[in-house]
């Protein structure tokens, strides 16, 4: 299933959850009416003002492992918990991103989701294209052609894709495609690696960031970026598997155990250094 409904599960063994993040009625508002209008706006720019509303001051590690400038993959973890969309680290990422950077970054998502709800009540497949189309366009995020829509829609959003980073930008993805009951790893989506090969082919890093929460205060910690090549031996028909099983990997180890999920028994990945740490957002 791709899509979204608000989750009532208790926590992974040995992890906890913070408070309830929620946006301020003069944000919500402001976004509505940002939508409505469907004129571009700066995603990271909205988000310094949005994260405003987080219940406790965001946590950032690993600040000087990200680039001053692209072309950057930054590949995150999925974090979503009873109380905590997966939009708020989205924007927390924009907005160190533009910190950094200078630039937004561009998110990509999948362009029509099967369900979705708000309070409980289902939200028609219609109406979920009409607003997202609009928010898409209103924050610059890539629409990605769903799994199974013709070849010729997923090789226009691969172009898409490809030219952003062909031009020195930043996108932005998390290859689980979809949530858990929990925040823990689930098996990145098939045709995630063969994506990332294509965006390293045309000139870009791979940037992991791990997403999380700690003592209350959620937390992205940036990871060492790296070159993404895939070694001579892999076979082609495995080297989706291999670069989705290296990415998670890089993902994880910066993540607490609880959270490994999926990739808890699986081989090492990139080296982190525990003193990639930057002072917390103020």
């Amino acid at each position: 299933m791709i899509g979204w409904q608000a989750k009532t599960s208790a926590p992974p063994s040995g992890y906890t959850y913070g408070a309830r993040y929620r946006p301020s009625l003069l944000n919500a508002m402001r976004a509505i009416v940002y939508v409505a209008r469907g004129k571009p706006r700066s995603l990271a720019r909205d988000a310094a003002l949005l994260l405003w509303d987080v219940p406790a001051t965001p946590l950032v590690r690993g600040l000087d492992n990200v680039p001053e400038e692209g072309p950057l993959v930054v590949v995150a973890n999925h974090y979503e918990r009873p109380g905590l969309w997966m939009a708020w680290p989205a924007v927390l990422v924009a907005h160190v991103m533009r910190l950094r950077t200078g630039c937004d970054i561009r998110w990509i998502a999948i362009e029509e989701w099967d369900s979705f709800q708000v309070a409980g009540i289902h939200v028609s497949r219609d109406l979920i294209r009409t607003v997202f189309q609009r928010a898409f366009r209103t924050f610059g995020i890539l629409a990605m052609a769903r799994p199974d829509t013709p070849a010729v829609a997923r090789a226009k959003s691969m172009r898409a894709a490809t030219q952003e980073i062909k031009d020195g930008r930043v996108i932005g993805l998390m290859p689980e495609g979809d949530v858990g009951p929990t925040p823990e790893l689930l098996e990145a989506r098939e045709g995630v690696g063969v994506f990332l090969h294509l965006m390293a082919a045309a000139g870009a890093l791979i940037l992991p960031v791990g997403i999380s929460e700690e003592q209350g205060r959620l937390v992205t910690h940036f990871g060492h970026p790296f070159e993404l090549s895939i070694p001579r031996h892999v076979p082609k028909a495995e080297r989706d598997h291999w670069v989705r099983e290296h990415v998670m990997r890089a993902i994880r180890d910066l993540l607490p155990p609880p959270l490994w999920g999926f990739y808890r028994n699986q081989g090492k990945g990139h080296e982190i250094e525990d003193s990639d740490r930057a002072p917390a957002l103020s």
